[in-house]
């Protein structure tokens, strides 16, 4: 009898799902067409910046740039990222390494933007099936491949984007010190992508078996 209701209690906790679903689906929507308005907004940004022609003080309209006094000396204060913050004195920098700056952070934002755009379009896809009932289909199975293909692909693009921007940003303002590029691509983004994608298949090989026995319990009845 405890086995019995062991069983039942997973049978309700995974029949869960289908609300969560139905709720969340419009939300994945909505966040995947605001990721594409997104990057579109930040690509004319981009654009624009190329013809604004002002002091480097007055680039400063991100958070992670200001100006400072250290030791009674007006100077930079930039975060690289990756936990690196440099200080250079005010006359040292140039409107071009600030505009440099801001291009990372712009260029960084879009690439991560344009990965999670095609993953909240499938989630959403995927989670409206379910939330309709229609989980043994293959569509579901062509979503999660989608996930993952976006996953294994994008995440590397998105990380190698980042390190070269980073050292673009300390090529600018760590100027006393030899620096090369290191071409070094994750592989854990594309390890996790490979993972959805062979999950996704195996789900598609659910469907397709689903498929086949449905077929023939059709021509049985018959």
């Amino acid at each position: 009898m405890a086995f019995i209701n062991k069983g039942q209690e997973k049978d309700t906790r995974y029949s869960r799902i289908a609300p969560i679903c139905k709720a969340l689906w419009v939300f994945f929507r909505v966040l995947s067409y605001i990721s594409g308005i997104l990057v579109g907004l930040l690509g004319v940004m981009a654009v624009v910046l190329i013809f604004v022609n002002v002091t480097a003080e007055e680039m400063l309209f991100t958070p992670y740039m200001k100006v400072v006094e250290e030791g009674g000396v007006r100077m930079f204060d930039v975060r690289l990222g990756n936990g690196v913050e440099v200080f250079r004195p005010y006359d040292d920098v140039a409107m071009t390494s600030i505009k440099g700056a801001v291009y990372a952070g712009l260029f960084s934002l879009m690439a991560a933007l344009a990965v999670c755009m095609p993953v909240f379009h499938f989630l959403s896809k995927l989670m409206k099936n379910v939330s309709a009932g229609k989980v043994l289909v293959p569509d579901n199975a062509n979503s999660v491949n989608y996930i993952g293909l976006s996953i294994m692909v994008g995440n590397p693009i998105v990380l190698l984007i980042n390190r070269f921007f980073n050292y673009k940003l300390i090529s600018y303002f760590v100027q006393d010190i030899k620096l090369e590029f290191d071409f070094g691509i994750d592989l854990f983004g594309f390890i996790l992508g490979l993972l959805i994608i062979v999950i996704g298949t195996i789900y598609g090989y659910a469907c397709t078996l689903h498929k086949e026995e449905m077929a023939l319990v059709l021509r049985d009845s018959d």
